[in-house]
């Protein structure tokens, strides 16, 4: 069986689930199918801005990713919080192009603890650089693919299919249609994972 999972390297609980998803899946014999997606077009039209944290809720969101950051063994800078809005767009395009060459997994990876471990800007050109050399690839080969048309298309692409199937955030995990938003719905997916191959 494969698992979808839609993520997008500007999501710190994405980051999260695609630290732990392959692990935790593996002995149920299922794929991971890395899917990314443009985050900021997942929103809703008329879902309006999200209401102001209180300062108690705010200090539980920031000790809601440490905790679940310790549980997982899974390294998070407190400065990656300062790069927020940083376009994650060729990042993305990067990783669907190194996912044709046979090497996803060695630029994806090392993208996310870059963006979330170290607090590295993947907007910068020359931090992609590094990340796509370290995967074994030309960086200008790549980069120039990424920056094509073909390329920007194909991630709008992913996803406005992600948002046809009804994805609104990441991560986000199919078994079969059924959808499973967050890294704390791994249990749920599990679930029905197991429950899906007792109908085999």
């Amino acid at each position: 069986m494969e698992l979808s999972l839609y993520y997008d390297y500007a999501c710190p609980w994405a980051y999260l689930g695609s630290c732990r998803a392959e692990a935790y899946f593996r002995d149920l014999g299922v794929e991971i199918d890395f899917r990314p997606v443009h985050l900021a077009r997942l929103k809703e039209p008329g879902a309006g801005k999200p209401p102001e944290l209180g300062p108690r809720k705010q200090a539980n969101a920031v000790n809601d990713i440490r905790h679940w950051a310790e549980a997982i063994a899974a390294e998070i800078s407190p400065d990656a919080r300062a790069l927020y809005k940083s376009d994650t767009s060729l990042a993305l395009r990067c990783a669907l192009v190194a996912k044709d060459q046979g090497k996803f997994r060695e630029f994806h990876y090392p993208a996310y603890r870059a963006r979330w471990a170290r607090a590295r800007d993947l907007a910068q050109e020359s931090v992609l650089e590094e990340l796509i050399a370290s995967a074994g690839l030309d960086p200008d080969t790549v980069l120039a693919r990424a920056r094509t048309p073909e390329l920007e298309a194909r991630l709008t692409r992913e996803t406005q299919t992600a948002i046809e199937r009804g994805v609104f955030g990441v991560p986000t995990l199919f078994v079969g249609d059924e959808m499973f938003w967050g890294n704390d719905r791994f249990e749920l997916v599990r679930f029905y994972v197991e429950k899906a191959a007792e109908r085999v």
